[in-house]
């Protein structure tokens, strides 16, 4: 087994343990915080890794912070294109599978956009093709003018059924949440399918970092939809469903007070993180606190997977994982900083692992 998995693995392991050199350091991200304007942050993030990206796809030497938050979307998805080119047989398929993050990401602005009339070229900025075909489709989707005509062109069937079976829900709420969980949910069957070749231990790996952002975030949004005084069924249709965690999403539905919300989570292996997740909201009445902690738990769950045994699925995605946190965290610190926010208030937006 142990030589099978090298086989399967090596190589993208070995591209992978070079990858992660290119790893903003947390000394780096504290220098980045405390620099004095957006000029010097950009000059100092042009010291790193990303210096070649940037210099490569900006036609200015400083980019602004939504060119740059494009920038840094492309360089992910070529370097995820570039590494799953590197694998074979199923591991390439799953990879590829998993990857569809991005498009499934892309489709849900491409709605979003739609529903508020931005804009083609506006749309178009969000959205993160990757390959030539993919660029050609998002054009078209949102050619579409609009978001019944958009899920018509779709070219998944699957994908097509599930947004067409929540369209009366966001026509009925004038919301594109219904649409976005059934994309969400449409990206992880995919995921599942995709890890029916593999054996139990490999889908465990995989499903430990699936499973606590679907149970987390849903539990986020559980809260914020009883904070904001939506109803019953209007919580339901913001769910994501996982059939690994069905019990625990239903249980959320039914809840009355966010405070109860949390408490589904005594009985499952999230019970601790729940109390700290309400002793946080308790003291600072702000939600934004309780989603950075979920991220942060997110994070160090795929830290984990990257920190054991080289060769397994674990060590693809929690590099894909933690590669588009980095994203995250450098598209907020730029934000922040154009802004004039503190290095305080820039920090507590961001996930450092």
């Amino acid at each position: 087994m142990g030589l099978r998995a090298a086989n399967e693995y090596g190589f993208v392991n070995a591209r992978i343990r070079g990858m992660k050199s290119r790893f903003i350091s947390i000394g780096m991200y504290e220098s980045l915080l405390q620099v004095s304007s957006y000029q010097d942050f950009i000059k100092m993030l042009s010291g790193t890794y990303y210096g070649s990206v940037i210099s490569k796809h900006s036609p200015s030497a400083v980019p602004s912070p939504d060119e740059l938050a494009l920038i840094l979307s492309k360089d992910f998805a070529d370097v995820s294109t570039n590494l799953s080119r590197s694998l074979t047989g199923k591991v390439r398929h799953f990879t590829n599978t998993f990857l569809e993050m991005f498009y499934a990401e892309s489709v849900k602005s491409i709605i979003r956009g739609l529903h508020v009339e931005l804009e083609e070229d506006e749309i178009l900025r969000f959205s993160v093709p990757s390959s030539p075909a993919e660029a050609t489709l998002f054009q078209t989707l949102i050619g579409a003018s609009s978001v019944n005509k958009m899920i018509d062109l779709l070219p998944q069937w699957d994908l097509k059924v599930s947004l067409l079976t929540r369209l009366p829900t966001y026509q009925e709420y004038n919301s594109t949440v219904p649409l976005e969980v059934a994309v969400e949910e449409w990206y992880l069957r995919n995921v599942v399918d995709a890890l029916k070749e593999f054996s139990k231990v490999e889908s465990d790996r995989v499903n430990s970092i699936l499973e606590p952002r679907v149970v987390l975030r849903n539990v986020l949004t559980g809260i914020r939809a009883i904070l904001l005084g939506l109803d019953s069924r209007a919580l339901e249709l913001s769910l994501v469903r996982f059939p690994r965690v069905q019990a625990l999403t239903d249980a959320i539905a039914s809840a009355n007070t966010w405070r109860e919300v949390i408490t589904k989570l005594d009985s499952t292996k999230y019970s601790d993180f729940g109390g700290r997740m309400a002793r946080l909201y308790e003291e600072t009445d702000d939600l934004g606190n309780v989603e950075l902690a979920i991220e942060d738990f997110i994070a160090q769950r795929i830290k984990l997977q990257m920190t054991a045994f080289p060769f397994h699925l674990g060590t693809i995605i929690g590099f894909f994982s933690l590669k588009q946190y980095e994203v995250r965290n450098l598209r907020s610190i730029a934000v922040g900083i154009e802004r004039g926010e503190s290095a305080e208030t820039i920090r507590r937006m961001i996930t450092i692992w």
